[in-house]
């Protein structure tokens, strides 16, 4: 696979543009401090990977069929995949998987061949995923590796870079072709083995994954780990999961992707609600600036309300069927484990909030649509009933007047 060489230099401090972000590191590379004796105890990654995801907002709708046929009869390099997830879920219209071109980025120091997939939901959202394959790691040389990809520039830019490219790719898919200011990112710390080989629990009892998924270069407090490890779940001895806002570490020995795609699904849920978000307070302010500047309604503004009530209603039809079919885009089936991984990771991004939000918006809209309503209904009937009065009065200026 071609590559194309591009050098990351470690960042400074900075802010992340995500507002999950709960604590705010400064990485400073040279000070990193890790008791030797104990590094020295601890296995090492034999083989894992960094999974970096941005999602991005970008149309309406995409036609995944469409995109489909698009990538058919694009270069050979794009390999698709579109599969039934996993027998925990089952999608209603499954996203469409591809692998773009690869690049080659050194970081901390050392070259890495980072293979770029892209995937495209039918709701509107495209994600750009960066994997980066680690063999033979120390466990210290990895939280380096971390903290460097943490709030990247460079990141950012590779990543809006390949977005672009698939925009270009998949554009005649593409329903209102959108791209908001929205965004989500997650990245997945995934460790298929360690050398010599470790149960999961050993590993969590022997080494303070919190420095790893806070990015900090200081222990934390005991509150804040406990907390961190009550989004841990394992299955086998030899797997586990932990969940934060916006990263995860996952130990996967079978190397199953099914947990990554579950936490990246969450991700566009979490993204498609914010955007709607946005979108349902932006349509509020425009009916109260409309109803504002049209004044009070009267027998002479009834067709001005009329259009304005047409577009309340067109408003709340759209926005409900899309929240709908975020909601109902997959569906949990048999297997218990991802389900519960599924909805830790919902209430985690506060999913549920979210959509509860939106509801009571939409909610307000519907009641200004009803008042809207029954204020044309009773302006009509009081216009009907002038109507009838100057047709009786004409009647009697006739009768008198035209003898």
């Amino acid at each position: 696979m071609d590559t194309k060489i591009i050098k990351m230099i470690p960042p400074g401090k900075k802010n992340r543009k995500d507002s999950r972000r709960i604590l705010h590191t400064e990485l400073v590379h040279d000070n990193i401090s890790v008791d030797n004796d104990m590094n020295n105890e601890l296995p090492i990654i034999k083989s894992g990977k960094i999974l970096i995801y941005r999602l991005y907002d970008v149309a309406y709708e995409i036609d995944l069929l469409k995109v489909e046929e698009k990538l058919k009869r694009e270069a050979k390099r794009l390999r698709i995949e579109r599969k039934p997830f996993s027998k925990a879920f089952e999608f209603a219209n499954p996203p469409v998987l591809f692998q773009l071109k690869g690049i080659e980025k050194e970081i901390t120091g050392r070259k890495f061949n980072i293979n770029v997939y892209s995937k495209a939901y039918d709701y509107g959202v495209v994600s750009i995923i960066l994997e980066i394959p680690v063999t033979d790691i120390d466990l210290q040389s990895f939280e380096e590796l971390a903290l460097c990809l943490e709030d990247n520039e460079d990141i950012d830019n590779e990543c809006r870079g390949q977005l672009n490219q698939v925009i270009s790719i998949i554009d005649d898919a593409l329903a209102a072709l959108s791209v908001s200011r929205f965004e989500e990112d997650y990245t997945v710390f995934f460790i298929e083995s360690f050398n010599p080989e470790i149960s999961a629990d050993e590993f969590f009892n022997s080494y303070d994954i919190s420095m790893l998924m806070f990015y900090e270069e200081k222990p934390l407090g005991s509150r804040i780990k406990d907390e961190l490890m009550s989004w841990r779940f394992s299955y086998y001895k030899n797997d586990g999961v932990v969940l934060n806002w916006d990263n995860a570490l996952i130990i996967e020995p079978s190397g199953s992707m099914e947990i990554p795609d579950i936490l990246e699904f969450a991700n566009a849920q979490l993204l498609e609600l914010r955007y709607y978000d946005h979108i349902v307070d932006k349509e509020l302010d425009y009916i109260y600036e409309s109803i504002s500047a049209k004044g009070a309604l009267s027998i002479w503004k009834i067709k001005k309300y009329e259009r304005l009530a047409a577009k309340v209603m067109k408003t709340i039809t759209e926005l409900t069927d899309i929240t709908e079919k975020i909601d109902t885009s997959i569906k949990v089936t048999e297997d218990v484990y991802y389900a519960k991984i599924y909805m830790a990771a919902l209430r985690l991004f506060r999913v549920k909030e979210w959509e509860g939000g939106i509801k009571k918006k939409l909610d307000i809209a519907s009641n200004v649509y009803d008042m809207l309503y029954r204020e044309i209904a009773n302006k009509r009937t009081e216009l009907l009933e002038l109507t009838i009065v100057i047709l009786i009065i004409l009647e009697i200026v006739i009768f008198f007047f035209g003898k």
